[in-house]
């Protein structure tokens, strides 16, 4: 969990840290940072060589890929630059900043590409660096190979223990390190040698944080660092093996964001921060709608325990009082809350959208939901690891592609995650 290469990181450019909150403060050392600074034992990894890099691409947007483009647009020629290949509602916007951005630097701007298809590969063959800057594609080993020094990336998530789709809400549900990796790409998902490893400590998410204030914190980490990385890239350092325990995440939410009030209060509040993303709504739950025939969907922010929940009988002999509504207010900003009863007394909601119930109304639990089912009478405050523990973890990359002037892909072949 420690970071490497802990040389100090230069300060963020006016353009990626202007404006920052207390998210983005600096946090005091982790103890994974203290032990990387610590006087190594035995040799160091053998140098590389230095690695002499002109032109780059760019591949894909995101919040902190934008910061990074503006750092290479200022140190490389960019050849050319593109957009995700779909457009997700929470980068609404971020393609014309992109294209304004090409427009002022004299970037070639792409539009959404296919990375894979032929055409593309032979850009790519004309540079000597390709960065991921948040595109949601896999990359196949025709482009991967093509750049002379390869395909580097930042995950917001530690490597190899999280790996996958939406790194910041898994490590939030797992109690895991948030962090970042920036890595040199792979035929396998989310693994190659590592370039740098930030760790924000425990401070940062678990029961405090929305999962977009983790993402927003992290990205201008990533950003603030990335010149520092690509000074390490270029004087040959050698980068460090991805291994230790893997864990993988495909696509989709856990529980398909439904609620239980049979949860603990804990791991429901750890649940709705998870998947607090804006402009995505958090957890979800059923409430009784005469009006629409049947039930209506409840979305809700879980705020902490409810005053005085701690007065109130725990479920036992009262199951069926679970989820019921126990209070209704509204704030002076016109927002509403909710006071719901739970197995261990009652949580306070923050209505995000849907009909506000009244109190004395029901809320319907739901479980084994999704590709990511949680049982409606999950019972601990924190989602185990084990079940998306990776039994095959992927092998590290060929050897060879350390030394200086290699191509970042392994050999046609290989397969593109480790088996699950």
């Amino acid at each position: 969990q420690g970071l490497f290469f802990q040389s100090p990181p230069p300060a963020a450019s006016a353009s990626a840290g202007a404006g920052l909150g207390p998210m983005e403060q600096p946090l005091p050392p982790s103890p994974g940072e203290r032990a990387a600074k610590a006087p190594r034992r035995g040799p160091s990894p053998p140098s590389a060589g230095r690695r002499e890099i002109r032109t780059v691409g760019f591949l894909g947007i995101s919040d902190y890929g934008l910061g990074q483009l503006k750092v290479l647009a200022d140190r490389y020629q960019v050849m050319f630059a593109t957009g995700k290949a779909k457009q997700p509602k929470h980068a609404e916007g971020l393609d014309a900043q992109l294209a304004a951005f090409c427009q002022e630097r004299s970037i070639e701007f792409l539009g959404a590409v296919d990375a894979n298809a032929e055409e593309f590969v032979q850009r790519a063959k004309a540079t000597d660096l390709l960065v991921i800057g948040g595109y949601d594609k896999i990359l196949h080993a025709p482009v991967i190979n093509a750049p002379r020094h390869g395909v580097i990336n930042t995950h917001l998530g530690f490597l190899p223990l999280n790996r996958g789709c939406c790194p910041t809400m898994w490590a939030q549900l797992h109690g895991l390190p948030q962090g970042f990796t920036t890595y040199r790409v792979n035929e396998f998902i989310d693994h190659g040698e590592i370039l740098d490893r930030y760790d924000a400590g425990p401070q940062l998410g678990a029961l405090r944080d929305t999962n977009r204030e983790v993402y927003d914190h992290l990205a201008a980490k990533a950003v603030g660092r990335f010149a520092n990385a690509l000074d390490r890239l270029e004087q040959g350092e050698a980068l460090l093996p991805c291994e230790g325990k893997e864990a993988y995440h495909r696509q989709g939410l856990p529980n398909d964001s439904w609620l239980s009030f049979h949860w603990s209060n804990k791991f429901l509040r750890r649940f709705s921060l998870s998947l607090d993303f804006h402009p995505y709504l958090p957890g979800k739950c059923t409430v009784a709608s005469p009006s629409e025939g049947g039930s209506a969907t409840l979305f809700l922010a879980i705020e902490g325990d409810a005053e005085g929940a701690a007065d109130l009988p725990k479920s036992g002999d009262r199951e069926g009082d679970v989820g019921e509504v126990l209070a209704v207010w509204q704030d002076a900003g016109g927002s509403y809350f909710l006071n719901v009863r739970t197995r261990q007394g009652a949580v306070r909601c923050r209505v995000c959208r849907g009909a506000t119930p009244a109190a004395g109304q029901l809320l319907g639990s739901a479980g084994d939901v999704g590709v990511h089912p949680i049982a409606v009478d999950f019972a601990e405050d924190v989602l185990p690891l084990e079940r998306y523990l990776v039994k095959a973890p992927a092998a590290n990359p060929l050897p060879q592609r350390l030394a200086a002037g290699a191509g970042a892909g392994a050999a046609e072949g290989q397969k593109k995650r480790g088996e699950m």
